[in-house]
């Protein structure tokens, strides 16, 4: 698969790596935390036949730099704003996986004319929203990064990435039924999130479709790559869907 590679530079001097490929509608994936754009390895093939794929690094992951101390998942809405403006796309469809999620929501609320339909993927409004086990190893890995940030640059430039975890994204449940995009929330049934919070998304979401995939966690696009492709695909290009 070949693409077009580009980088942009943001008002921070941040530069934001992006790839582009296919043509029509534009579609952008947004990974998670702590990894990079080639997580939709076994999406960009499938979605390239019918989209305009653009796929992401966020600020300070896989090529993309960060020059902020501290990341929001406002900041990282900002920078998927910019691509969009620098790219010239008024409208665009949105799949987010777990922090990627996250993210697409920040935007979908800030930009809500922005966005045509959105997949969200194992994303959480608040910290408490993850299995309680999965808060405590969060705090862990932040507090890890912390002390070695005093002696390993590495550490400091992975602290506000890890750190974003330990942060709910600032959207509260009247923001969520302020989004209007028709909206697909699919998880794996034993996905990191607790399926009570993936469902109170789905329940404050105006116009959102709900699908659970039986014996899969947090890694469903790459684990069962097939029925989360096919998902996705009739989900964008489905006729408006009606709240149950």
């Amino acid at each position: 698969m070949e693409s077009k590679k580009r980088y942009l530079e943001v008002a921070d001097g941040s530069l934001l790596f992006y790839e582009i490929y296919g043509q029509g509608f534009p579609l952008f994936l947004l990974h998670g935390n702590n990894n990079d754009g080639t997580y939709f390895h076994y999406q960009i093939q499938s979605f390239m036949k019918e989209f305009q794929v653009f796929v992401l690094d966020s600020r300070g992951q896989g090529h993309s730099t960060n020059t902020a101390r501290k990341i929001s998942f406002q900041q990282m809405a900002d920078d998927l704003n910019a691509i969009m403006e620098h790219e010239n796309i008024t409208r665009a469809n949105i799949l987010g996986f777990s922090d990627g999620a996250n993210i697409a929501m920040v935007f979908a609320h800030t930009h809500p004319e922005k966005v045509n339909r959105m997949v969200l993927n194992a994303g959480n409004t608040k910290v408490t929203g993850l299995k309680n086990y999965w808060v405590i190893l969060t705090y862990l890995q932040y507090f890890a990064y912390w002390f070695l940030a005093f002696f390993f640059e590495r550490a400091r430039e992975k602290r506000p990435i890890i750190g974003l975890m330990t942060h709910d994204i600032g959207l509260s449940q009247k923001d969520l039924t302020e989004i209007i995009a028709p909206t697909l929330v699919i998880v794996g049934k034993q996905d990191d999130i607790k399926l009570k919070h993936t469902l109170m998304i789905v329940n404050h979401l105006p116009q959102a479709k709900f699908v659970l995939v039986p014996k899969q966690g947090h890694t469903l696009a790459r684990k069962d790559a097939n029925n989360f492709n096919q998902e996705v695909l009739s989900f964008l290009g489905g006729e408006e869907i009606e709240k149950n």
